[in-house]
């Protein structure tokens, strides 16, 4: 084409580089297009394997010295992809921010640095993107590549040296290269001009760089690429980044899968032990060459379990030593964990080591940015934490620094050899410091009682997201204190993390951190602080339900400060005390140990608030004793108090208790507005818990009050509140009274789901109780849809739960369901075995008018299923108890003794059986339905009717017409409304 335009060679050159600079897909059609690289490269990169064969450019194929291929690769498919798609010499992803995805303006470096700490992979994945890209033809001027011994035992390369072998890998005769360093790298350039005129880009990777300007030099400009590893971030050096972290779990099973099985062999050691395998990659960190390391040793032991090796790395001073090979790597690098990492380490300046080494020596997960500023005694830390990120020896995320696991041991064991020089304990004893202030000025904010907050934070909200933020730390750290020679600071700390411990719920650490506090004041002879501890322990143990123990230590406590002469806190550590026997249901003991407590602050006048906590402890033990006029008094005159000291906290606390007495007494809008001014106080606190409980509390009294969507809508917020807290159990509690609330709107559906909700959660507690009652009200429901067959399964549950739990009451009522769902079902067999096993149930809970209607209802069932000889005395016997029953509640239960005769009037007709006494039966029912029809026509008039129809039809069976024809009138009259 060139000689028919008549173009001369320079013409033909500048064509040849605006088409290589500008064109859109390669000269060669048989390579890859543009859709391919867009997506995924093609199978093979999905399986971490290399294509088998790619065609060559031009026919022509530039030198490649990259390594082989390492067999065992895994994972890191994202970046593999990413990296493929910006290697592509023809790829738009690779254009410099601010240009326009289409246009042709090449980027001035083009380089995708592969960064992370020793032993991630980095160049294993660097390779495998290099093979691809060869094998895929995308590189006909070569593929070069070189180690710059950045971060290995050689001597670090120079520029100069590396481009002396690239030129001379690109058939460059020795005695053309110049021997100045300069002069190399100018070659350099002009060969990769030529490379580019010609069309032929080159690939270019630089492993195991120090710094940037160790690459710079030698990166090439497009069309050619550069691909660079390192364990620093390279930060000045222009170009696309992948930070390389550890496998995730599942890739490091598969690499030591890999490596045990390399070669054919069949190793089926993972599989047959998978928790084994799992915690052995756990132990290294998910390092892959942890992985490999360990994978080989094993290899070599074909008999050893992977039990024995992770036992082994258990012992995390040794886990480092164990982690080695006496091998090499391709580069000559040890294969060892720990000598991987010295490689970075000596690197480091004496400041950078410094700070290293103490930041592994900090107790907890991680450690924020002011925190490490205690630790290193500089308040310009924030540099350092920066450079060793940079360096992949620490991972910043925000404001907060951490170390891999396996760094961590290393700078550990650097740490040990370096304590004195370090001044280590003095930098622990400063970061103990800061924990142990700046905790008590959180707490100041978690007061209920307004007086000196700390300025260190701008109120409650602040303080708990820093208690948030540090909670692992400051538990790690008051454990450590101790060992560390600082037992003050674990007694400090557990002291004033103890409102933070409850107000989150985290009472396992409240537990551990107040034993720690009880056992070193014990040791030290401070009994003040160890009656304190013991209070704490014993608040710990109440919340966990383990009373016991929990009326141990407060009593314990107790003993301290009476000994002590100190009547404040003795009265204090006896409410706790009273606290925990109303957990046990010890209810009078509870009533006596307030009573106590009370005595003994009543002597002075300088403790409102603990006398106020007494008082309404008293009132929620009162309730239980079903003193229930005395338990209101108590309550409000706590509120009152709480009030006028400006507690809100525990004046909510106290308007709730209130408002529950209130509410069990029928006094539902005195307890909706405790519990509405309850919710307010605990909202205005930021309180989500006490604030989900008050919604619990008042969505129940707008039930009562027959204000269902109001209710609805408070049980739906404190639901979705518990959830959102976490609080399982709470949101349980909230789902069956919203599940309950719903079914009195007919929104029956929502109220299957509800209710559903709820018993799965309670049994996932195993609450039996509690999913009792919530299966019971969805038994209910699902009867109410018609769903007999659903209601018969969870019925038969619940009777199931009540019986183990000894609640005969509740299996009786949910006996008596499980019958209906059976009638509703058209098997009356079965609805007669349940009536049965209802009235049993009944008499085992002592409720004999539960027992009656049991008895008179299984007379209807027996009659149902044809079984007339067996109805007739259960109907008799049903009535002999009924008459026995209602002399003792003769209102409440006339109805009951009227549907026996009712009953028994009927068989008495049906089997032709003594009709004076099916007459007698009948006229004596429709009489004590007329008063109940009169009071309550809406209850009880369909059942007069019924009774003086079934009266006035034996007296025709009798023939005694007038006398029939009388009661017709007068069930005329009753249907017009009459009386």
């Amino acid at each position: 084409m060139a000689r028919a335009l008549g173009l001369d060679q320079e013409q033909l050159l500048e064509l040849r580089r605006q088409a290589a600079a500008e064109r859109d897909e390669p000269d060669d059609p048989r390579s890859p297009g543009q859709e391919e690289i867009a997506g995924p490269p093609d199978s093979a990169v999905e399986d971490g394997a290399v294509p088998k064969a790619a065609p060559a450019l031009h026919g022509r194929t530039g030198p490649v010295t990259l390594p082989p291929l390492t067999k065992e690769f895994t994972g890191r498919e994202g970046e593999l992809r990413d990296l493929l798609r910006r290697l592509n010499p023809v790829a738009s992803a690779c254009e410099p921010a601010g240009v326009r995805s289409g246009t042709a303006a090449p980027a001035t470096v083009v380089v995708s640095a592969v960064m992370g700490m020793a032993g991630v992979g980095k160049t294993a994945l660097a390779l495998q993107a290099a093979h691809h890209a060869r094998l895929r033809g995308w590189f006909p001027g070569g593929i070069l590549f070189a180690n710059l011994y950045g971060y290995s035992p050689q001597q670090e390369r120079t520029p100069s040296e590396v481009a002396d072998q690239f030129l001379g890998a690109l058939g460059i005769k020795s005695e053309d290269i110049p021997v100045t360093a300069q002069g190399k790298l100018d070659t350099w350039r002009i060969a990769l001009d030529r490379l580019t005129s010609e069309g032929r880009p080159l690939l270019v990777v630089l492993d195991n760089v120090r710094s940037a300007g160790q690459a710079s030099a030698l990166l090439p400009q497009p069309p050619h690429r550069g691909l660079v590893t390192s364990r620093q971030s390279l930060a000045a050096l222009q170009g696309h980044r992948v930070d390389l972290a550890p496998l995730t779990p599942e890739e490091a099973l598969d690499l030591v899968k890999q490596v045990l099985c390399a070669g054919g062999i069949r190793d089926e050691r993972v599989s047959a032990e998978p928790e084994a395998a799992t915690r052995l990659t756990q132990l290294c960190g998910y390092l892959p060459l942890a992985l490999e390391i360990i994978a080989a040793l094993l290899r070599s032991e074909p008999s050893r379990s992977l039990e024995s090796q992770a036992g082994e790395l258990i012992a995390a001073r040794r886990r480092l030593s164990v982690i080695k090979i006496e091998e090499t790597d391709a580069e000559s690098r040890p294969m060892a964990v720990r000598a991987s990492f010295d490689l970075s380490y000596r690197h480091l300046t004496e400041q950078q080591a410094a700070a290293f080494r103490l930041l592994a020596a900090a107790p907890g997960p991680d450690i924020s940015s002011d925190a490490a500023a205690a630790l290193l005694g500089d308040p310009g830390s924030r540099r350092l934490l920066g450079e060793l990120s940079r360096a992949h020896l620490l991972t910043g995320s925000g404001d907060r620094w951490t170390m891999h696991d396996l760094i961590r041991l290393y700078a550990g064991e650097q740490g040990d050899a370096h304590s004195d020089g370090d001044r280590r304990d003095a930098a622990l004893a400063r970061l103990l410091e800061h924990y142990r202030t700046t905790s008590a000025e959180a707490d100041t904010h978690l007061i209920g009682i307004s007086g000196n907050r700390s300025p260190r934070f701008g109120g409650r909200r602040h303080a708990l997201e820093w208690l948030d933020a540090e909670h692992t730390n400051l538990v790690a750290a008051a454990t450590a204190a101790p060992q560390l020679g600082h037992p003050g600071v674990a007694v400090a700390l557990a002291f004033s993390l103890s409102r933070y411990f409850e107000h989150r719920r985290y009472f396992d650490d409240w537990i551990t951190l107040s034993s720690i506090a009880r056992d070193v004041s014990r040791e030290d002879g401070n009994r003040a602080g160890e009656g304190t501890a013991l209070d704490r322990l014993g608040l710990g143990l109440r919340h966990l339900r383990r009373f016991e123990k929990a009326v141990a230590a407060h009593t314990e406590a107790a003993g301290i400060f009476q000994q002590m002469g100190d009547p404040g806190r003795e009265a204090l550590t006896l409410n706790h005390v009273g606290i925990a026997l109303s957990g046990m249901g010890r209810t009078d003991e509870a009533i006596a140990t307030y009573t106590r407590a009370s005595g003994l602050l009543a002597l002075s006048s300088d403790q409102p608030h603990l006398m106020a906590s007494v008082i309404g402890n008293l009132g929620a033990a009162l309730r239980e004793a079903g003193r229930y006029e005395e338990a209101i008094t108590a309550h409000s005159r706590a509120a009152e108090t709480f009030r006028l000291i400006r507690d809100e906290a525990e004046e909510g606390s106290a308007l709730t208790s209130l408002g529950g007495v209130l509410q069990h007494v029928g006094r539902y809008e005195e307890a909706i507005a405790a519990h509405s001014r309850a919710l307010r106080i605990h909202q205005r606190l930021d309180d989500p818990y006490r604030e989900a409980a008050a919604l619990n509390n008042l969505g129940g009294a707008w039930q009562m009050t027959g204000r269902t969507e109001e209710a609805i809508g408070s049980l739906t917020r404190a639901a979705e509140l518990f959830r959102a807290l976490g609080d399982r159990y709470g949101q349980a509690s909230a789902l069956i009274n919203l599940g309950e609330a719903l079914q009195q709107t007919d929104r029956t559906q929502e109220a299957v789901s509800t209710l559903t909700r709820a018993a799965r959660l309670f049994k996932q507690f195993d609450a039996h109780g509690h999913e009792a009652r919530a299966s019971h009200a969805l038994g209910e429901v699902l009867l109410e849809l018609g769903s007999a067959e659903e209601a018969v399964t969870v019925f038969s549950r619940t009777a199931e739960l009540c019986r183990g739990l000894g609640d005969h009451g509740r299996e009786a009522a949910t006996l008596l369901g499980l019958a209906a769902a059976h009638e509703e079902a058209d098997r009356p067999e079965a609805a007669a075995t349940s009536y049965a096993q209802a009235a049993t149930a009944f008499e085992r809970a002592g409720d004999d008018p539960g027992k009656g209607w049991a008895l008179t209802n299984l007379a209807g069932a027996l009659l149902q299923a044809g079984r007339t000889g067996e109805a007739l005395p259960a109907a008799e016997s049903a009535l002999q108890h009924n008459r026995r029953v209602v002399t003792h509640e003769p209102v409440a239960y006339t109805h009951v003794l009227a549907h026996s005769l009712m009953l028994l009037a009927w068989l008495r007709e049906e089997e032709q059986q003594n009709l004076p006494g099916s007459l007698s039966a009948a006229k004596e029912a429709a009489e004590l339905l007329t008063p109940l029809a009169s009071t309550h026509p809406e209850t009880y008039a369909a059942s007069l009717r019924a009774a003086l129809e079934q009266w006035a039809h034996v007296l025709d069976v009798l023939h005694r017409t007038r006398e029939a024809e009388e009661v017709r009138r007068r069930l005329e009259k009753t249907a017009d409304g009459g009386a």
